[in-house]
């Protein structure tokens, strides 16, 4: 028998011929090392990896330099998951052949997957000089620059990839992704789509896919992606996570914690999701008060049972527990309008703790002496809202705009995407901004390399790559501030910056950390300049002589408890309107529950509530204004108080009731009104809130002369200085102390 036959029918795909060949040429020569390295070869196409390794390494026994033997055991013992003993082998193939492709493609991928990637990466690029047109190469290439953040290089060896081989499926998705993360969501989808032309059964492409369409508010068809997704691969734990995540952003809280469920029990260790069911027991919109507490027992129940038994023993449960930092915070905690103190402080306990743990190069505080008197302070701002929003309102651009830079040097370190014109204001502010970094890591020794003396952050609770910086000791002094209205609860920060005017006597004992009360406001407020727009009452569909009631808050601070207020109102002033502003949109889930909620108060007091009650859409920060213009009156919301928004009302000279709560985030708009010397609507009680909201409503001399004092006194809340020297002495005197 001759070689060349059993190869010829090993071509042809007939393995069992093949075999049969071999094992004759064997029988009469067994020294014949090119059929035992053929024989091998079919072991190898059959799964019979023992014998292939048998059979191949026998063949290198009598032919040592057999190179084409060499690389066949080295694909074997890839296939038995030996990377080790494969890449030895391809080494020597590319000693004996240093022209071949195939062993450097090979030793690439097995670095890769050892993560060694700059040595993967040379291989492929060596790949690509003995081969040019060898695909797979440039989408390996691809990947490793995408793993790294070289976007842009990556998005050229993916293209490179298709344009090579237009069915790399993989290729169109990688490439989505990076569109995605670059906010290009609908040249993102492009991609997504033609993955799944290429392979219909893509899972990982229509689990992106539904991601992107999230991020463009296309909610249907992020739930059908995600669902079509777990149809193809029923054990697919990511699809039912990113499902609950839109579920229950979607006010669809029992479906939600379902998916949740369902991503636990298709991979148990999934520690982000059982962190995302935790949050998940804190919903959007309470049915009605006894559900606060129902709700506020269930997510200290799933805290604790996380934190007292996430394993913190080795890499992998350190990574998978740190990767869910920050996925989902108790934001809508501060919303159930009680004292958070306690569960933020287990809350922040286990943040640091498995931050510590992942990072604990970043965990020591630094001991950073001032240097001479003259020497300015280096203090750090870390914020993922360098851009037009309430967190740059206040206190961001404040700080930015009037600390005193001779005294001061500002490092801004940008943890957002978003950019716009405040963004350049901010980089102009700073002695160094640092904006785009990828590495988490990167970005921590950039902002430690630095040599802070203090990081401020204007708020921790809302941005996670902003926890997740926090949860670690990166300056000697760190300090957060009223961005976002309740303590951290993390160990790591050191002091609350807030304002006089709006905390009670007792707030101490509502923070973990130490709490100080800058005068006045605390902040600094530069009021914004709206562009005004030509629009009426009709534009909103709203009745001529109806008194308007401004209630612009978010639906998801109004409590069930005090929805009695709106039918009352209306009992007593008869022709008004109530203008809410609808979760996302009107027929957002969120948005129908507290319609239904609130129907039932006006039920309750026989009020007709499609008469009284409108649902605005979503508007722009013209439109919003124009409405506060065309607005007869501000209701400050009871539970959670107005802040950016009152002084957005104030600007239009809309007068505005409040009754302050027991709580700082219940106080904002009681202390503005007081710093103007307007104190006639601020009330004491829930009646008097009624009462004042009546009398604003049928009585419009008063309504006007509180208008005509808003306007005489509305100056006195703007350009504070007194907060601004207050900081800079704080600055100045805690770091004394530190020293």
């Amino acid at each position: 028998m001759d070689i060349k036959i059993a190869i010829e029918y090993y071509q042809k795909g007939d393995l069992k011929q093949a075999e049969t060949i071999c094992k004759q040429i064997i029988k009469n020569q067994p020294d014949n090392a090119e059929a035992l390295q053929l024989l091998g070869l079919i072991y190898g196409q059959t799964k019979n990896f023992k014998a292939a390794v048998a059979c191949i390494t026998q063949s290198l026994t009598i032919k040592p330099d057999f190179a084409q033997a060499l690389y066949n055991l080295g694909v074997t013992y890839q296939s038995m998951g030996k990377d080790d003993e494969a890449a030895s082998n391809f080494l020597r193939v590319t000693e004996l052949m240093p022209n071949h492709a195939a062993p450097f493609y090979h030793i690439g991928t097995i670095l890769q997957k050892k993560g060694m990637l700059d040595e993967a990466f040379a291989y492929f690029q060596k790949v690509i000089e003995l081969t040019p047109r060898f695909g797979p190469a440039h989408f390996f290439l691809g990947s490793i620059c995408q793993g790294k953040g070289l976007v842009n290089e990556a998005i050229t060896y993916y293209m490179k990839a298709i344009e090579l081989n237009t069915h790399v499926a993989e290729a169109y998705n990688n490439l989505g992704v990076i569109l995605q993360s670059q906010r290009q969501l609908k040249d993102a989808l492009t991609f997504f789509e033609r993955a799944i032309v290429v392979n219909p059964d893509f899972a990982q492409a229509f689990n992106n896919m539904g991601n992107t369409y999230k991020d463009l508010g296309i909610w249907d068809h992020a739930i059908e992606s995600f669902q079509k997704a777990i149809k193809i691969k029923p054990d697919y734990h990511l699809a039912y996570y990113n499902l609950g995540n839109i579920l229950g952003y979607r006010g669809r809280d029992e479906e939600a914690i379902a998916a949740y469920d369902h991503a636990i029990s298709c991979k148990p260790d999934f520690f982000t999701a059982r962190w995302a069911r935790c949050i998940a027991q804190l919903p959007i919109i309470y049915s009605d008060q006894e559900s606060i507490q129902l709700c506020r027992s269930r997510y200290r129940e799933e805290l604790l049972k996380i934190r007292d038994s996430v394993s913190l023993e080795n890499p992998l449960d350190i990574q998978a527990a740190s990767e869910a930092v920050g996925s989902h915070q108790p934001f809508l905690l501060a919303c159930q309008g009680l004292n958070n103190r306690n569960l933020q402080k287990i809350y922040g306990a286990l943040v640091c703790s498995i931050m510590a743990k992942r990072h604990p190069e970043f965990t020591y505080r630094s001991d950073i002496h001032r240097g001479k008197s003259c020497e300015p302070l280096r203090i750090g701002i870390v914020s993922a809202y360098f851009h037009y929003h309430s967190i740059w309102k206040i206190p961001l651009r404040g700080w930015l705009e009037n600390i005193d830079k001779s005294r001061f040097h500002l490092y801004g370190y940008h943890t957002g995407i978003i950019k716009d014109e405040m963004t350049e204001i901010a980089r102009k502010h700073c002695k160094k901004f640092i904006e785009d970094i990828y590495s988490f890591e990167d970005l921590c020794r950039m902002v430690r390399d630095d040599r802070l003396h203090i990081l401020l952050y204007p708020e921790i609770g809302m941005d996670p790559r902003t926890l997740r910086l926090a949860a670690l000791r990166l300056a000697p002094v760190q300090c957060t501030s009223l961005g976002h209205p309740d303590t951290s609860g993390l160990p790591t920060i050191d002091h609350y910056l807030s304002s006089q005017l709006m905390e009670p006597l007792d707030a101490d004992q509502h923070y973990t950390e130490k709490l100080i009360r800058f005068p006045n406001l605390g902040f600094f407020y530069e009021p914004l300049n709206s562009p005004s727009l030509e629009v009426t009452r009709e534009t909103f569909n709203l009745r001529q002589k109806s008194i308007l009631y401004f209630c612009s808050h978010a639906l998801f601070t109004y409590l069930p408890q005090y929805d009695e207020v709106f039918p009352r109102i209306a009992q007593e002033v008869g022709n008004c309107q109530f203008l809410f502003i609808a979760h996302e949109d009107k027929k957002n889930p969120v948005t129908e529950k507290f319609h239904a909620r609130i129907r039932k108060s006006f039920d309750k007091f026989n009020v007709n509530f499609e008469f009284h009650v409108v649902f605005l859409p979503a508007l722009s920060p013209s439109h919003y204004q124009a409405v506060n213009i065309l607005s007869d009156i501000f209701l400050d919301s009871i539970g959670w108080s107005s802040n950016n928004s009152t002084f957005e009302a104030i600007a239009s000279d809309l007068p505005v009731v409040t009754i302050p709560g027991p709580l700082m985030r219940q106080r904002h708009c009681a202390g503005i009104l007081t710093m103007m010397g307007l104190t006639e609507t601020i009330a004491s009680t829930v009646d008097e809130y009624v009462t004042l909201a009546v009398k604003l409503g049928k009585d419009p001399e008063w309504r006007r002369s509180i208008s005509i004092k808003i306007s005489e006194n509305k100056h006195r809340i703007y350009q504070d200085m007194t907060c601004i020297t207050a900081l800079e002495d704080f600055l100045d005197k805690v770091i004394k102390e530190e020293n």
